[in-house]
C-alpha cells in the first residue's frame, strides 16, 4: 500500500494552511471523495452557471464539497420521504433533514429565501408563509439540482454582503469561513463563526468525517488539491 502523502493543513484561519498531521484527507475519505470530484467533473453546467454569476467554481465547490462527500443516494431515498412529509405537514421543527447532493436542509433554504429577499439579492419572490403549500413548494425546489445550486449562489451572495468588511489574506481563509457558515448557519456573527472554524473540540467537527476533520478542513483540502480542475480566469475568486 502506498503511504499517504504528508500534507500539513492549517487550522489557523489567519495563517492559511498549517499543520494538522500526516494525513491525506482524500485517501482517508476514499471513494466518497473521488466520487464527489467525479460528480463535479461530469456536471459542467454547474461551473458554467457559476461563471455566469461571476463566481469561481473552484471556490464555490469548496463550500459544498464536504456535503458531496457525505451524500448517499440510498440514504437520501430511504430517509427523505417520511421526513419530508412531516416537514410539509407539521412545519419547521422537522426542517433539519438533508436533501440532495449538496445536503441542503429546508431550514437552510428558508433562511436563504428570507434573507435574500430582505437584502434584495434575488429576483425570485419566495412564498414565506408558514403553511403546507409554501413548504411543499420549497421541498420541490430542493429536489432540483438546479435549485440546489441557486440556493448555494444566494448563500454566497448573502455572505459577501454580510461580511464585506473582512479583508481576507488569502482565498483559503475566506473559504474556511464560508464553509463553516454553510455548515453551522450563516446567521451567526463573525466572532462565533471564527471561534467554531478554529475550535479544537470534537463538538466543532463534523460527525460524518469521524470527528477527524472540521467541515472547513475538507473544503480547503479540496480547494487546494483539486480546485485547479475547475478554476477559470473568467470568474472572480468567490
Amino acid at each position: 500500500m502506498i503511504p499517504a502523502l504528508i500534507i500539513l493543513l492549517c487550522l489557523n484561519s489567519n495563517e492559511g494552511i498549517a499543520q494538522q498531521g500526516s494525513i491525506n484527507i482524500a485517501d482517508d475519505l476514499g471513494n466518497r471523495y473521488y466520487d464527489a470530484v467525479d460528480y463535479l467533473l461530469r456536471n459542467q453546467w454547474m461551473a458554467d452557471t457559476l461563471e455566469l454569476q461571476g463566481m469561481s467554481p473552484d471556490f464555490v465547490y469548496g463550500i459544498v464539497f464536504p456535503g458531496l462527500v457525505k451524500y448517499s443516494a440510498f440514504r437520501d431515498v430511504m430517509e427523505t420521504g417520511a421526513t419530508r412529509m412531516l416537514y410539509v405537514q407539521s412545519g419547521r421543527k422537522y426542517s433539519h433533514y438533508t436533501i440532495g447532493r449538496f445536503q441542503l436542509q429546508p431550514y437552510f433554504a428558508e433562511m436563504v429565501e428570507r434573507t435574500a429577499m430582505r437584502l434584495k439579492l434575488s429576483s425570485t419572490t419566495f412564498d414565506m408563509h408558514s403553511n403546507a403549500a409554501a413548504r411543499s413548494e420549497r421541498t420541490r425546489r430542493l429536489d432540483s439540482p438546479e435549485w440546489q445550486l441557486k440556493y448555494v449562489v444566494l448563500f454566497v451572495k448573502i455572505m459577501d454582503k454580510r461580511f464585506s468588511h473582512i479583508n481576507w489574506k488569502q482565498p483559503e481563509d475566506k473559504l474556511r469561513f464560508y464553509a463553516t457558515a454553510f455548515n453551522v448557519g450563516f446567521n451567526r456573527d463573525e466572532r462565533s463563526l471564527k471561534r467554531i472554524m478554529n475550535g479544537k473540540t470534537i463538538a466543532h467537527r463534523t460527525r460524518e468525517f469521524k470527528s477527524k476533520y472540521r467541515y472547513g478542513d475538507v473544503a480547503v483540502w479540496f480547494y487546494t488539491n483539486d480546485g485547479y480542475r475547475f478554476h477559470t480566469e473568467n470568474a472572480t475568486a468567490k
